[in-house]
């Protein structure tokens, strides 16, 4: 794995609480994005937070 800085790992685990808790609130496809999540580079979750408005 590459080393990442203190926000991308912030927002990577806020991007896991995300889908964790879609999934568990009825949206089970959330899953999959959940299992994205640790394999997108920095950019990819810069751009995948921004997208879901998280900061």
């Amino acid at each position: 794995m590459y080393q990442e800085d203190d926000r991308t790992k912030e927002l990577r685990n806020k991007l896991k609480d995300y889908y964790g808790t879609a999934m568990t609130s009825g949206m089970p496809m959330a899953v999959i994005d959940l299992a994205r999540i640790d394999k997108m580079t920095d950019e990819e979750i810069e751009r995948e937070a921004r997208k879901n408005h998280i900061r």
